[in-house]
Parts: structure tokens; C-alpha cells; sequence
């Protein structure tokens, strides 16, 4: 049995001790008189039973279809209500039901009014008992959700301290700038000028989870002077990028590291150039690129694919694609907003 049909059934188990309660307190004298407490107690039950069933199912579908991190009261009062009005509805089309299938007698408008207001009142503390246990729910996977963004922020942190200290990529910019220095002094200051941003740019945000792509973007367009100036006309990059798009948001470091990973896992040669794209395609940010292997790969520092793909399926239900055909090599990472 499922977690969610033991709920239920405790919910409905707890629902029918309050309807005997209502029943029996409320119909006392009828009862004492004489009347057989049977078809009124079968018909509550009944009722009871299509209200908790109906109205668990209700809440599943509202809980499921609303985002518990904004405003979660209003979203339970919101539910609460919902299911009052299922549970007068419900009352509406049994008693009619009772009326014209089993010919029971035409109800009076007080006996509307007080079988729909017991039926609104149970429906509420039976949408507050199952709105309570989902939200307990929601929030035990929030608590759980966060836990492992940190787990993965630290993994993240720990493996962005050691591409800051990666001896391959300081050596070779190292060496860049010093053939740089003497033939073209003035590249070689916005050289540095840009290597100084790349560096800085992960000790500024290594705490945040989430960036505007704007903001990435420029540290992006630093580390790739860096490269192009390294590989000169072998590399070429295209960036195509709308201003809206700019505005939201992706996971820190995730272009950088796609747009690094496609420069050190690629041959570029004056044979073999390397083409890099980047632009938006819908709510996705694509980057794509010439798909030409190296034999000898340098060490990975383990912030690849898989590390992205785990960080976006704890930030959005939105997956990340990852294509592989016609000699590209595409990944397309959900835009946040």
C-alpha cells in the first residue's frame, strides 16, 4: 500500500468517528424516539466516504499544480475552500440523488441548509487535515531539496578552487602573455585585465547559486579573449544572445564551465579550427560547438556534464538536453527566471 493511499485512509477512518460523533449528538432524540438509526447512519458514512475520496483527490491535484514557496497560507485557504464547495456540492447532487432514485421525501430548505453546512464543515477539517499532511510533505522534500543544493554547492565550490589554481590553464596564459608582452604590449595589459576578471568572478559569486546570464556572460567573454588570443584564428566563438534573455537567470559558473569544457576536451589547430556558438533558443541557452576530440585530454577537474545536470534537476523541473550529431556537440541549459 502506497504512502498516499494510507493517508487516505486514515483520513477517512478519523472522518467517520466525527460523522458518527455529528450523527448521533445531533439525531439523539430521533433515535431515543424509537427511529432506526440505520439508513441516517448509512448515509452519512456514504457520503463521508465519496466527500473524502472526491476531496483527497482534489487536494492531490491542487497541491500538486500550485508552488508551496509562494505563499503558502493563502494556498491552504485557498484549498480549504475548494473542497468546502465540493463538499455542499456533494451534499446538492446526493440528496437529490436520494430524491429521485429512491423516492425519499422532497428535503426543506432548512434541512438543505443544515445537511450542506455539517458537509461544508467536515470537507474543511478533512481539506485542513489533508492539507496539513501534504504540506508537511512538501516541506520535508523543500528541507531535503536544500540539503542537497548545499551538498552540491560545496562539491561545486571545492572543484571551482582547484580550476582557479589549474596549472594548465595558468601556465598557458602565462606563456600567451609572456610572447604577448614584448610584440604587443598593449593586448598584453587587457590580457591580464581579463585574466584578473576570470579569477575574480569565481571568488565574487562562489556563494550563489543562481546568476543572471548577463553577469556570467561577461566573465564568459573575458575567458574567451583569454583563449583567443592563444589560439588566435583556430578558435572562433559566435554569441547571439536576446537582451531579454540576458535577464534571467542560469546556474553560477554553468556557461563558463560548458564553454570551458568545450576548449579543453576539443582538438583546435589551424586544420581543425574549433567553432563555438552561443544563443537562445526559447527558455534554453544553448551552447554549441565543432565536435572534434582529443586523443590526449587534460585532467579533468571533475565540473563536467553530470555536476550541471544534478544542479539544474534540484533548481527547476525542467531537464537539460545534451545532443550529439552531425559533428556538433549541443547542450541546452533551462533559462531560470
Amino acid at each position: 500500500m502506497s504512502k498516499e493511499t494510507t493517508r487516505t485512509v486514515k483520513i477517512l477512518l478519523i472522518a467517520y468517528i466525527i460523522v458518527i460523533v455529528l450523527n448521533m449528538c445531533s439525531n439523539y432524540r430521533y433515535y431515543a424516539s424509537g427511529h432506526s438509526w440505520a439508513p441516517s447512519m448509512f448515509f452519512s458514512l456514504a457520503v463521508t466516504t465519496l466527500g473524502v475520496l472526491g476531496g483527497s483527490l482534489l487536494a492531490r491535484l491542487f497541491f500538486r499544480s500550485c508552488n508551496w514557496s509562494d505563499k503558502p497560507t493563502l494556498k491552504i485557504l485557498r484549498a480549504v475552500f475548494i473542497l468546502a464547495v465540493y463538499g455542499v456540492v456533494l451534499m446538492i447532487v446526493v440528496m437529490q440523488s436520494m430524491q429521485f432514485f429512491f423516492h425519499y421525501g422532497y428535503p426543506t430548505t432548512q434541512e438543505y441548509i443544515e445537511d450542506c453546512s455539517y458537509s461544508a464543515l467536515l470537507s474543511m477539517i478533512i481539506g485542513l487535515m489533508i492539507c496539513g499532511q501534504q504540506f508537511l510533505v512538501q516541506l520535508k522534500k523543500s528541507i531535503e531539496d536544500n540539503e542537497h543544493i548545499k551538498q552540491e554547492m560545496i562539491q561545486s565550490r571545492y572543484e571551482t578552487l582547484k580550476s582557479q589554481v589549474n596549472p594548465h590553464f595558468l601556465f598557458n596564459s602565462l606563456n600567451t602573455l609572456t610572447v604577448m608582452i614584448p610584440h604587443q604590449p598593449d593586448v598584453a595589459v587587457s590580457f591580464v585585465e581579463q585574466l584578473s576578471k576570470v579569477f575574480r568572478y569565481s571568488l565574487q559569486h562562489s556563494d550563489e547559486h543562481t546568476i543572471a546570464l548577463a553577469t556570467e556572460l561577461k566573465v564568459v567573454k573575458s575567458y574567451l579573449f583569454l583563449n583567443e588570443q592563444r589560439y588566435d584564428s583556430k578558435l572562433t566563438v559566435d554569441i547571439e544572445i536576446d537582451a531579454t534573455a540576458e535577464n534571467k537567470k542560469i546556474l553560477t559558473q554553468a556557461l563558463l564551465m560548458l564553454v570551458e569544457n568545450a576548449i579543453k576536451h576539443n582538438e583546435i589547430s589551424y586544420e581543425n579550427p574549433l567553432a563555438i556558438s552561443i544563443y537562445d533558443e526559447g527558455n534554453f541557452l544553448v551552447v554549441k560547438n565543432t565536435l572534434q576530440r582529443k586523443t590526449l585530454i587534460e585532467p579533468s577537474t571533475n565540473v563536467g556534464l553530470e555536476n550541471i545536470r544534478k544542479r539544474y534537476a534540484l533548481a527547476t523541473s525542467v531537464l537539460m538536453e545534451v545532443h550529439e550529431n552531425n559533428g556538433f556537440f549541443t547542450v541546452k541549459i533551462p533559462l531560470l527566471p
